[in-house]
């Protein structure tokens, strides 16, 4: 059997680096993701074949045609250039998107009524919120610019680019984008999604500090296309980890890295 340390991985001004080598640092730097990549290929395909999901000549040459306009890709002699480059043959490249379809046909397979299920159970963590923040060192300071803003009438994102402490928004008048129910903590998220868009609440303790915030927009979830899809890679995100954790996987490979590093 052919070792690893004489497998030539790639040459770099005329020295050659073994496979081994490689593998090597790939192990100390932890950069090992083609082999999760590998495995995740692997589970996709037996799942494919499980469910006898098939390919068909009209649905590659979609991908291809879709592969092609996405990349710019407009004609034989471009694409022809772009395989080279990547160093891969039309066939290596025919291999790669059909398996792409049969991962996209599977995903749908394995998501079909499934989708409505899972957004009726988690609706309510699907909600959004776009809010503004000003984010203050101290409680008494928050409750004085809140005086202003409720009281007086001042410009809460006038006042968020003058004092906020959160550097992230501050530029922006404290804008922070629509966030998730999930993504904020329990004393926010309450705070938000029991008041109304326009008003501000707080002062809210959180890890930043004492924040005032905004509601800018509230955003309840929606079962629209977007979210179609959020969901389906959701659930199959799902069946893929439950199918790792269950595989019997060996790595000949780094075993024979291993093995040979102990001689």
């Amino acid at each position: 059997m052919v070792e690893l340390n004489e497998l030539v991985a790639l040459e770099v001004n005329g020295e050659e680096v073994s496979l081994y080598d490689v593998l090597k640092l790939a192990k100390l730097s932890g950069t090992l993701k083609f082999v999760e990549d590998g495995v995740t290929a692997a589970l996709i395909q037996e799942g494919a074949r499980q469910r006898d999901i098939k390919v068909s000549d009209d649905e590659l040459q979609q991908a291809a045609d879709n592969y092609r306009m996405l990349n710019d890709l407009h004609d034989a002699e471009t694409t022809e250039a772009w395989l080279q480059a990547q160093k891969l043959s039309y066939e290596d490249w025919e291999s790669l998107l059909e398996a792409q379809v049969k991962e996209g046909k599977l995903r749908e397979a394995l998501t079909a009524g499934s989708v409505e299920q899972r957004f009726t159970e988690q609706r309510l963590t699907l909600d959004k919120a776009a809010i503004s923040r000003l984010v203050l060192a101290e409680e008494g300071v928050a409750r004085e610019l809140r005086a202003q803003i409720i009281e007086d009438g001042a410009d809460f994102h006038a006042l968020a680019r003058e004092h906020s402490i959160h550097a992230d928004t501050r530029p922006a008048g404290g804008y922070a984008g629509l966030i998730s129910r999930t993504d904020m903590e329990p004393a926010l998220e309450a705070a938000v999604f029991g008041s109304q868009p326009g008003k501000v609440v707080g002062p809210i303790k959180t890890d930043d500090g004492w924040e005032l915030v905004k509601v800018e927009r509230l955003a309840p979830a929606e079962l629209d296309d977007e979210m179609r899809e959020t969901l389906k890679t959701k659930l199959f995100n799902e069946w893929l980890s439950e199918q790792r954790r269950k595989a019997r996987i060996r790595l000949p490979l780094l075993e024979n890295d291993r093995n040979e590093s102990e001689q």
